[in-house]
């Protein structure tokens, strides 16, 4: 319901894509489009669900300003849908454009939490707008039909009919998938550490399959930290290159290697690397110590190192890799991806993906114990 006003919505994300989907709805819906479109063959008149072709055209003192190509679909007698290219130019025009003919511009969320069935369904709508893999955008797709909200109705009724066990039984494989949920629109974030030199920034560069950052012979090279996103194995990551760990005077690098040193204890995972010449240091054993748990010991610049079991005073395996010659990316990648999710939602699991649900989830536990 739009209370007698005309709206425009852009649908889509504001993230440039193929395609931005732009919705105007009330009473001068349809003459305003009518007004600024026409088809590029056939009568102007629009019908209900009948897919037209043709030109948006933007009116300046009688000029026509910009000529776009748009796909008109009247959803009902005061709803257009208007297609138009994904990039941010054509969008803004258009909404720019029905705006200053009288529309009011209508936020997403506003226009998401009218039409969707739930609160949860809403959220899972407005995350699936921003999810960056065809894998998260599956799970919260399932969100969004329900699966979450007929998991909580089951134990609500559960709860309610006295059968507890079983209302536990369904909230544990809820929350399961708690790290998984939380994580499919905030990337897990794995830092690549160590002392200087150890191939940092090679191993980030191969990893994102192009270069981003220096690669330079001198250690220190790297001063800050250099964050990237990316997905492994269908999972949004950033990666993140830090200087490397070491005692220095050099007041810029020092700020680096604290800023290093922060990354690495607040990391999801991190990536320990070790040089093949000088093996286990007292840099990587500090790091060791601490974050042993959430570490990945990866032995870099393997195409140089002609032995074949690590230096005896490497306390654990690591993955063999070269970033010259990729051998062993591969298989790092799959490490990378099983350490954080080491086992995966099937379609239509319910799946909590925003803190208040994982919230919820954490009360009914504990009352129950």
């Amino acid at each position: 319901m739009t209370d007698g006003r005309t709206t425009v919505t852009r649908l889509t994300s504001s993230a440039p894509a193929a395609i931005a989907v732009i919705e105007i709805q009330g009473p001068k819906a349809i003459e305003l489009v009518q007004h600024y479109w026409s088809p590029i063959q056939g009568k102007p008149e629009l019908q209900v669900n009948r897919i037209r072709y043709g030109m948006f055209r933007s009116e300046r003192n009688d000029r026509v300003a910009i000529g776009e190509s748009i796909v008109v679909v009247q959803r009902g007698p005061e709803v257009c849908e208007l297609h138009c290219h994904g990039g941010q130019a054509a969008a803004l025009t258009i909404l720019r454009t029905l705006v200053s003919a009288g529309a009011q511009e209508r936020q997403r969320s506003e226009w998401i939490a009218h039409h969707a069935s739930t609160q949860i369904a809403a959220e899972a709508t407005e995350d699936l707008l921003r999810a960056s893999t065809v894998r998260t955008a599956s799970i919260l797709m399932d969100q969004v039909r329900g699966a979450l909200d007929e998991a909580l109705d089951q134990i609500e009724k559960h709860a309610k009919e006295g059968r507890l066990a079983e209302a536990r039984r369904i909230a544990d494989g809820i929350w399961r998938w708690s790290d998984v949920g939380l994580h499919l629109i905030h990337p897990w974030r794995v830092v690549l550490c160590g002392p200087p030199n150890v191939g940092k920034s090679s191993l980030l560069n191969r990893l994102l399959g192009y270069s981003r950052a220096v690669v330079h012979a001198e250690a220190g090279t790297t001063r800050d930290l250099l964050a990237e996103s990316t997905s492994i194995e269908g999972w949004p990551v950033t990666l993140i290159d830090s200087a490397g760990v070491r005692e220095s005077e050099h007041e810029v690098e020092s700020l680096g290697i604290e800023r290093a040193r922060r990354a690495i204890d607040t990391a999801d995972r991190l990536l320990l690397l070790i040089d093949p010449d000088a093996g286990w240091t007292d840099e990587h054993q500090a790091i060791w110590q601490s974050h042993s748990s959430k570490c990945l010991l990866v032995r870099t610049k393997s195409d140089r190192d002609d032995s074949s079991s690590p230096p005896s005073n490497i306390p654990s395996i690591a993955y063999l890799v070269s970033a010259v010659s990729g051998a062993g990316i591969e298989q790092l990648m799959k490490a990378i991806s099983l350490s954080l999710v080491p086992d995966h939602p099937l379609p239509r699991t319910a799946v909590p993906f925003r803190s208040w649900h994982v919230e919820n989830l954490s009360r009914l536990l504990a009352g129950n114990e």
